[in-house]
């Protein structure tokens, strides 16, 4: 089975020989070159141009089919795996558009559904959380390192196994916020880069560091997420959380390994250079 780097080197090739046909074409014009080596230069140009067409049309046929293959095939690689699962997604700062819907179409098809989608603001509005939190014992979360990182520690309890105080603050804590936060089984994270600098971004990262640490001390699995072209790559703040990572969850191969994933295999899988392995080890499938 051809793999997607495959193609798109095999599609960069035959745009090159079409470019330098192109090039060699007009200086064949501009010198007026009408000798007979000329003449047969053009036409073995024109032959390599039909050649490199022709395969690019197989390239795309090629594609097309990987695609049907893969498409038809995911539901017995997954199917029942996650039966009545609920899974939440975390991302930290913007959900780029079209994770909900891929990580979806990973987890569906294995009997889970998505039950809470929580976008955490960057940067964080903690002059509104603080407002919510007067008179508790987190109403310093602004001032205060250690009450900062025990407000995240209780948000991500709270994202894995439900509570009053994430129902309490999802309007000012979460610039997206959907579902009813009774507790999940599993969460997938999402990280989009931030350009936070000095003392926002510190306040930041001590939160996210405490709401990871704290979702992942319970019964729920963590698995981090990025797509095959996600730049710069959040594989390494993943790893260093401790979390498990898929790096290409736009492909099948990512769906497939988040969902074995979630069932408690650990590392980091997928396609890039910082993956330990394409997928975890298939997990036994339940009886019945």
């Amino acid at each position: 089975m051809f793999t997607p780097r495959y193609h798109a080197i095999s599609l960069v090739a035959v745009f090159l020989a079409l470019g330098i046909g192109v090039v060699l074409g007009v200086a064949v014009g501009e010198e007026g070159i009408v000798s007979s080596a000329s003449r047969d230069l053009e036409q073995s140009l024109r032959g390599d141009l039909d050649q490199a067409r022709g395969r690019a049309s197989e390239l795309r046929q090629d594609l097309a089919q990987r695609r049907e293959f893969e498409r038809q095939a995911y539901p017995a690689l997954v199917g029942n795996l996650l039966p009545q699962w609920r899974i939440g997604i975390v991302a930290m700062n913007r959900l780029p558009s079209g994770y909900v819907s891929e990580i979806r179409d990973a987890v569906e098809p294995a009997g889970a559904t998505i039950e809470a989608v929580s976008v955490v603001e960057a940067p964080l509005p903690l002059d509104r959380v603080e407002g919510e939190l007067d008179g508790t014992k987190l109403e310093r979360v602004e001032r205060d390192d250690e009450v900062l990182e025990r407000f995240g520690r209780r948000i991500g309890r709270q994202l894995a196994e439900g509570g009053q105080l994430v129902r309490r603050l999802r309007q000012e804590l979460f610039s997206t916020s959907r579902g009813n936060y009774e507790g999940v089984d599993g969460i997938v994270l999402v990280r989009d880069p931030d350009e936070l600098r000095g003392e926002e971004k510190s306040t930041q990262d001590r939160f996210e560091s405490a709401l990871v640490d704290a979702a992942k001390d319970g019964d729920v699995e963590v698995v981090g997420v990025e797509r095959s072209d996600t730049d710069p790559s959040q594989i390494s703040w993943f790893s260093d959380q401790g979390v498990t990572s898929v790096d290409c969850i736009d492909l099948i191969e990512g769906k497939t390994a988040l969902v074995y994933a979630l069932l408690g295999e650990s590392g980091r899988f997928g396609i890039k250079d910082s993956a330990e392995r394409l997928l975890p080890p298939p997990p036994e499938r339940p009886a019945g």
